[in-house]
């Protein structure tokens, strides 16, 4: 059973990165089409949510409690 709650964990700990960068995309597009500054925004977005998506991911894989890498 072990397993399986590994698996979704890095499952939960994929879908933050995804997530996360999405939300930088559309965040970024919404705001090149109100500005008229297309690509930039939207591009800057998407390096502002992968920056933040790796940290969550970084958190998750080093906790202290257990958490991710196996030594």
């Amino acid at each position: 059973m072990e397993d399986k709650d590994n698996y979704w964990k890095y499952a939960q700990i994929g879908l933050e990165l995804a997530v996360s960068v999405m939300a930088g995309f559309w965040g970024g597009y919404w705001l090149d089409k109100k500005f008229g500054t297309a690509p930039w925004l939207m591009l800057g977005g998407a390096a502002a949510g992968m920056a933040g998506g790796f940290y969550l991911v970084v958190r998750e894989l080093f906790e202290k409690d257990g958490g991710g890498v196996d030594k």
